[in-house]
């Protein structure tokens, strides 16, 4: 009930509205006196109440030889009402503010605070996605945001998912092309990388601290790009190539390598990576 009350009142509804809403849905026809004493709404006030509620088309009123008793609308009319309204009240909000509002530069880049809200600005490039998608994940943050995948792959979108976390069997969440390479150590923080279009980007770490950045810098969404296709690309190399690539590797170049991987060889750090989890090797895709 106490969740009812509340949500009821996140849709519009005063404390006594809501109540005395409740009491009919339980018990009705009723008089004002009644439903005050089963809605524990003072007598003084249930009047005023069932007044708006009549105005608003909650309950209705119908006079009777005793006198004039309150019945309410079904919830499923009242969802309905609620809903139609809600809709007209936002559209007309979104046209007002665009209207109002500068147009956003194109190079913005915007900090991200927090699991909650780097989700959800994840699932708006997401649900604004018209072309394409590239994601990097791993599990959690794919479960998360499921919902929203399936959704753009519904209306066409193309998606490309890098599997961070190289889940040896299909969870169900990621969508279109999957790429299972783990391609970052296992750590309470990780990352999501979700670029949208080519055209704007979410890049942040998930953990105790999220933090991420939203961004059209055209630099810094290329790069990134860059790097989840770089990085699937050297992925599936390594792993199709085995013990055999050192051999097609020259002095020079295996110790340019160790320089790069500051001491120990770099292609030997990202294969431990790959050996530590399963891969699995889609279909030959153009990313």
């Amino acid at each position: 009930m106490d969740n009812l009350i509340e949500q009821l009142q996140q849709l519009g509804f005063g404390e006594y509205e809501t109540k005395a809403y409740l009491g009919l849905l339980q018990e009705h026809p009723l008089n004002g006196y009644a439903l005050a004493k089963v809605s524990g709404i003072p007598r003084p006030n249930i009047y005023g109440v069932l007044q708006k509620l009549e105005e608003r088309g909650v309950v209705a009123a119908v006079n009777t030889a005793a006198g004039v008793v309150y019945s309410p609308i079904a919830p499923q009319e009242l969802i309905r009402r609620l809903s139609h309204h809600i809709g007209e009240v936002l559209t007309a909000a979104q046209r007002g503010l665009e209207a109002l509002a500068t147009p956003a530069q194109e190079t913005y880049v915007q900090n991200v605070q927090g699991r909650d809200y780097l989700l959800e600005h994840a699932r708006d490039l997401i649900a604004s996605a018209n072309d394409r998608l590239l994601l990097a994940l791993w599990q959690p943050e794919a479960a998360m945001l499921a919902e929203a995948l399936e959704q753009a792959s519904q209306r066409g979108v193309a998606i490309n998912t890098l599997c961070c976390q190289a889940c040896p069997q299909e969870c169900g969440n990621c969508q279109g092309n999957i790429f299972r390479y783990r391609i970052t150590p296992d750590q309470q923080a990780h990352g999501l990388i979700v670029v949208q279009d080519a055209q704007e980007m979410l890049v942040g770490t998930v953990g105790i601290q999220a933090t991420a950045i939203r961004t059209r810098q055209p630099g810094l969404v290329q790069m990134t790009a860059w790097y989840v296709r770089h990085s699937i690309t050297l992925a599936a190399i390594l792993t199709d190539l085995g013990g055999s690539l050192e051999r097609a590797l020259s002095t020079e170049t295996q110790q340019l390598l160790t320089v790069v991987g500051q001491g120990d060889s770099w292609l030997e750090s990202v294969r431990h990576l790959l050996d530590s989890g399963s891969t699995a090797s889609p279909e030959k895709t153009v990313l």
